[in-house]
């Protein structure tokens, strides 16, 4: 009996004929899994009874995590596990959670691998995150908290905040939530100095000064609408700019959070330079005294006051994070409070 079997194709096709044929089209998940348990049980130190089984089914959970968080996050990052340095960081991971089992080190670890996965080329941010992988698991919760709680607080900037209660939220939720940890044991910061990830410096920040900064609307205690009428006459769009005072209906106050964002608004209603400075300065001559401001900061956040105490009896504020206590605290930031930013923004 004769077979006889045609195909057609077009440009750059390829043409494959056979009784029986697999394709292989890339790396599966099964196949990394595999790989990636390979890799640990060939290079972790061997342990006896008891201890090896419980290394093995840790290593096996922290991979299991690792490969559900990257098929969602970064699917393309299949491929790092054929690369040598990909494969040290990810033995790296399993070594440190299969010692020590802690469920809050294995999310962070998982969570600094998956971003390690887009890192193909040897780049700042790669270098950070695989020393990031050897130094978190020299970090307890306290110390991680203190390095999150510092990192929201000056580091970032929310820029979707447009009212009070989203200020307050991102304050109560995002903040305070590792305010606890900033009062406990003076040997917490020497510890996190130790280890890379932040230095004491002599000089400190203020916190109420750092917030009335970077949120500088929500501070503002709002100005007669009469006292724009002068600038209402040559650039009528001025009232595009201008809300009801957040603390006083009867009043009002620029749009912007800040002085950068208010010009922004203002060259977008062609508003002269000359006006904008006068609605800045008149803005900025309605702001909260920092007593005002501590406050009012105190009144919307029910642990904003110990925080202060804890902060005066600390060297929290004299902290400057490293880039690697950077990258460890928008781990944590991201795994207990659901930070979403690029880490690139700051590495």
């Amino acid at each position: 009996m004769i077979s006889k079997k045609t195909q057609e194709s077009g440009d750059n096709s390829v043409n494959l004929q056979a009784e029986s044929i697999t394709v292989n089209t890339g790396l599966s998940i099964a196949h990394v899994k595999e790989i990636a348990l390979e890799v640990f049980e060939v290079n972790f130190y061997k342990l006896a009874g008891a201890a090896k089984d419980t290394a093995d089914e840790r290593a096996k959970e922290i991979t299991e995590q690792f490969l559900e968080e990257l098929s969602v996050k970064n699917p393309e990052g299949l491929k790092a596990s054929e690369d040598p340095d990909f494969q040290h960081s990810l033995f790296q991971a399993q070594k440190e959670y299969a010692r020590s089992g802690d469920k809050e080190l294995g999310d962070i670890l998982v969570d600094i691998l998956v971003d390690r996965s887009r890192e193909e080329e040897r780049s700042l941010l790669q270098v950070v995150l695989n020393e990031s992988l050897s130094i978190a698991p020299k970090l307890n919760g306290v110390q991680l908290d203190i390095l999150a709680c510092f990192f929201n607080l000056y580091y970032t900037r929310r820029l979707n905040i447009t009212n009070l209660q989203m200020f307050s939220d991102y304050l109560n939720n995002a903040v305070l939530v590792f305010a606890d940890a900033v009062g406990e044991k003076a040997s917490n910061y020497r510890h996190i100095e130790y280890v890379g990830c932040a230095a004491i410096r002599a000089g400190s920040r203020d916190v109420v000064n750092t917030l009335m900064q970077n949120y500088n609307a929500i501070f503002c205690k709002g100005f007669e609408r009469d006292q724009l009428a002068e600038i209402a006459e040559e650039s009528p769009n001025i009232w595009h700019v201008i809300i009801p005072c957040q603390h006083n209906v009867n009043l009002v106050q620029a749009r912007g959070m800040n002085d950068d964002i208010i010009r922004i608004l203002c060259e977008q209603q062609a508003i002269s330079e000359d006006n904008t400075n006068k609605l800045i300065q008149i803005n900025s001559s309605e702001m909260m005294s920092k007593q005002e401001a501590t406050d009012y900061l105190k009144s919307i956040c029910p642990k904003f006051e110990k925080f202060l105490e804890d902060i005066t009896k600390s060297t929290f504020e004299h902290l400057d994070l490293t880039s690697v206590g950077i990258a460890i605290a928008h781990a944590h930031s991201r795994k207990k409070v659901g930070f979403e930013a690029d880490l690139s923004i700051w590495l």
